[in-house]
């Protein structure tokens, strides 16, 4: 069994198609084909049926392809560990960073932990709170970064420092005659949101907010796939922004005006998400100094 071959195969599981499959791994279909019935014989079963012209996968082909996955993590594992050693490193940890978060917090821990542990690797991965509760599940990541407050069995979360609310107004807008926006105010106008796809963690706490007091959510005029494209189409007057004040101010628009919202509305902890287990003494301290950074900032 080669790697390339699991390979082949979850492309191929993926697109369900060999013509689709072959033109994202750029060989042609009939070698791709070869490829997937060598495997089929390794292991003896049969991965794919045919139905009306159309491929899918078998219950056995279901089961390889979490088998699949499981093997070319381990493997890409492996190789990043391996490398990581000849460069000197010692240990590891991947952090997954969902909810387009980029707090200056974080910049400060990475140096940090580059100044106290330098011979511990530590990768950033972007990616959707989906995404970390699968690579938590696939021992892709050892940890994760998010605002979002729902707990699936398995995985426990520690709060490591709380952000403020802020609202992104354009100039010239009503609402820059109040000094601290309420959330009334901000029910009575459009707004523009990161996707609750890319950012679900930040959209579950805005829809709370607003579900606590009873208001009607307000409605979307347009939703973006980070706080810059924001920051630009408010700035165009398309609606006004929510977000963490942390992460608005990073990117400051000459026509865009940030105020805090009203002190009745929460703070919104971000959370280091982990699998139910007794972490790893690298990712205990990597925690700890979260926590550390955290605490110093609120002072």
């Amino acid at each position: 069994m080669r790697m390339r071959h699991l390979h082949y195969f979850l492309v191929v599981a993926e697109e369900l198609s060999y013509s689709r499959a072959a033109a994202r791994v750029h060989i042609e279909p009939s070698p791709l084909s070869r490829a997937i019935k060598e495997l089929e014989t390794d292991l003896g079963v049969r991965l794919f049926q045919r139905a009306r012209g159309r491929i899918c996968l078998t219950w056995a082909g279901e089961v390889f392809r979490e088998e699949a996955r499981r093997m070319l993590t381990f493997m890409e594992g492996a190789r990043t560990r391996v490398s990581a050693a000849a460069r000197g490193y010692r240990g590891r940890l991947r952090i997954g960073l969902a909810d387009g978060l980029a707090q200056p917090r974080l910049t400060r821990l990475l140096a940090r932990c580059r100044e106290e542990e330098p011979l511990t690797e530590v990768r950033i991965i972007e990616m959707t709170v989906k995404e970390m509760n699968n690579a938590l599940g696939h021992d892709q990541i050892d940890a994760g970064f998010t605002v979002h407050t729902e707990l699936n069995n398995g995985y426990v979360k520690e709060v490591v420092w709380t952000d403020r609310p802020a609202i992104a107004i354009p100039r010239n807008h009503p609402l820059l005659a109040l000094e601290k926006i309420p959330l009334q105010e901000v029910a009575r106008h459009a707004l523009v949101l990161c996707h609750p796809e890319l950012c679900s963690g930040g959209h579950d706490v805005i829809r709370r907010w607003f579900h606590e007091y009873t208001l009607p959510f307000p409605a979307v005029a347009e939703y973006v796939s980070g706080h810059e494209p924001m920051m630009m189409l408010v700035a165009s007057g398309y609606g006004i922004g929510v977000g963490l004040a942390s992460q608005i101010t990073l990117y400051s628009h000459p026509d865009v005006i940030v105020r805090p919202v009203t002190d009745d509305v929460p703070c919104t902890p971000t959370f280091i998400t982990m699998l139910d287990q007794p972490p790893s003494e690298e990712l205990s301290r990597f925690i700890k100094r979260a926590q550390q950074i955290g605490e110093l900032i609120a002072i």
